[in-house]
């Protein structure tokens, strides 16, 4: 069976499971409100047609030899009207009848009568068409009159109706207002009754009913229900798909700016590199290595791509340094010196505008402030300097020591672990540098020889 999402998938494989269940109930599993049985998917009434006026006497029955076996009785049609009342064709039916008293069952139709008969002790069975009048090949206990077969029948004897396809009794299909279905079986069956009244009326009160469902999903109660929740479904899968779609977009427009951003940041650094050669990828190293610190003291990816670009920029006030100044291979005079110390101050004028990552302007002015207070441009001290300063200023100093001046070579691992303990809580933050001592000693970042 075809389906096309998993709601329907589930409620076609439940009607398909259903069709194929044998649904078994008995008359007194409905209710009577005083014309018929209300059962579950179709109503049930067994009555005598005409009423009173329907019945009529017949004349003892005498044995061969003259000896009457019976007084006068009365013979009344009965009839079975099965109507469906459910939204399913009902199908595969049979009726299960209990004789409540003893009788003779004379004829049936349309259908066909399956015998269980009690005599002598043991059980009958067979099935007969008492459409028909024939008086041979019948095993069960009876007489033949003019009307046709006489079957005895005791109280707790049964017969099981088999309906007749021929005759439209099954399927029953379900009522459609205004059109004219086969949604009714009507079945007549005669009875006579020894020694009793002309109005006299048994009651058959004992039936079972077995049939098949054969469910239209479209119809079904809950289809409506499931047809709303499948669009509920759909608009949200809609939405789902819309959603996500938009959101590839956010994350390749926001890769695309990012990689505008890192290559406009890289062009820069180019510059600010090309008037001092001798530092030639110096800021690429500190913001490898603030990004693996920040990465280690427990910061989302997010703010360690943040962290990296801001290190990535901290020396680019140097643009506005002379070069001979830059260059210089001895040592700087005061007036020299504070103009290397201004490029903190040309730093961040040049980023406060940049408001694409927040504060990278930061990065550039305090990266030189000690957490003794001793450094620069503001004397800032301990946890007063902004943390992404601090991060910088550690591994600002680590590439310095591990990098070849032009004033001195780069200092050994063990004279740079060295300086890192001894500047503990006076250069540097006590907790950053614990941090990039571990990553040295993990070789996650080397250093020296």
């Amino acid at each position: 069976m075809y389906c096309d999402n998993g709601c329907n998938c589930w409620f076609y494989t439940w009607v398909q499971y259903d069709n194929e269940q044998m649904h078994t109930v008995k008359l007194s599993d409905g209710e009577y409100n005083g014309e018929a049985y209300v059962l579950q998917d179709f109503t049930a009434v067994i009555q005598p047609r005409g009423g009173d006026a329907g019945a009529w006497n017949k004349d003892p029955i005498y044995d061969d030899a003259g000896n009457e076996l019976h007084g006068q009785s009365v013979g009344t049609i009965y009839e079975l009207t099965l109507t469906n009342t459910s939204k399913a064709t009902i199908t595969n039916w049979s009726m299960e009848l209990y004789i409540p008293e003893y009788m003779w069952l004379n004829n049936a139709w349309n259908g066909t009568l399956e015998f269980y008969q009690t005599t002598s002790g043991s059980e009958l069975v067979q099935e007969l068409d008492l459409r028909e009048f024939k008086d041979s090949g019948i095993e069960l206990d009876h007489y033949i009159d003019h009307t046709g077969p006489m079957i005895a029948m005791n109280p707790g004897d049964r017969f099981i109706y088999h309906p007749n396809k021929s005759f439209n009794e099954m399927p029953l299909v379900p009522q459609q207002e205004g059109e004219e279905v086969n949604c009714t079986a009507l079945i007549g069956f005669i009875v006579y009754i020894p020694d009793a009244e002309l109005d006299y009326i048994t009651n058959f009160d004992t039936a079972t009913f077995h049939y098949h469902l054969e469910r239209n999903p479209w119809v079904e109660p809950y289809f409506d229900a499931l047809v709303v929740l499948e669009g509920i479904w759909i608009v949200l899968l809609i939405a789902l798909l819309l959603s996500q779609i938009r959101v590839r977009k956010l994350l390749k427009q926001q890769e695309h700016d990012a990689r505008i951003i890192e290559q406009s940041i890289q062009t820069f650094i180019n510059f600010v590199e090309a008037k001092d050669p001798n530092t030639k990828g110096h800021s690429e190293r500190v913001a490898k290595i603030s990004y693996a610190l920040a990465k280690e003291m427990g910061y989302s990816q997010r703010e360690c791509n943040r962290i990296y670009y801001i290190a990535l920029m901290h020396d680019c006030g140097k643009i506005s340094v002379p070069v001979n100044i830059l260059l210089k291979p001895g040592k700087l005079t005061d007036e020299e010196y504070e103009v290397i110390k201004s490029h903190t101050i040309y730093g961040e004028k040049m980023l406060r505008d940049f408001s694409s990552i927040e504060g990278i302007d930061l990065g550039a002015l305090y990266h030189h402030e000690r957490y003794d207070g001793k450094g620069y441009p503001h004397g800032l001290s301990g946890e007063n300097i902004p943390l992404i300063a601090r991060i910088i200023c550690v591994a600002d100093s680590l590439d310095a020591m591990n990098s070849n001046r032009c004033y001195r070579p780069r200092l050994t691992r063990e004279v740079i672990l060295e300086e890192l303990e001894n500047n503990k809580g006076k250069q540097f933050d006590p907790e950053v540098v614990e941090h990039l001592i571990k990553l040295i000693k993990q070789n996650i970042i080397t250093i020296g020889e």
